[in-house]
């Protein structure tokens, strides 16, 4: 059974732990064995789960987006790189 969380709480978790709880929601929610209030309870909770992956996972491939590697190997951010373009085009 799912530990009770709080809302609030929700922002501070890892993507790995809202992951898991969310797992451990829809586990629940297709055993069944869940009262219908408890249902509704748990399905919102775990949209919120999903929407904090989600952002989460944005977030990353957002940060990913900006790395890039100079043609000499290092890894630069994607601004530092498009200075570099524009002076070798000076």
């Amino acid at each position: 059974m799912i530990k009770k969380i709080h809302t609030s709480e929700i922002d501070n978790l890892e993507f790995e732990e809202a992951m898991e709880k969310l797992n451990e929601i829809i586990q629940g929610l297709e055993s069944g064995e869940v009262k219908l209030s408890q249902s509704v309870e748990k399905f919102e909770l775990g949209a919120q789960l999903a929407k904090h992956c989600k952002k989460l996972l944005d977030d990353a491939e957002t940060r990913i987006n900006i790395i890039k590697i100079s043609e000499s190997g290092n890894i630069v951010s994607s601004s530092e790189l498009s200075k570099a373009d524009q002076s070798d085009n000076d």
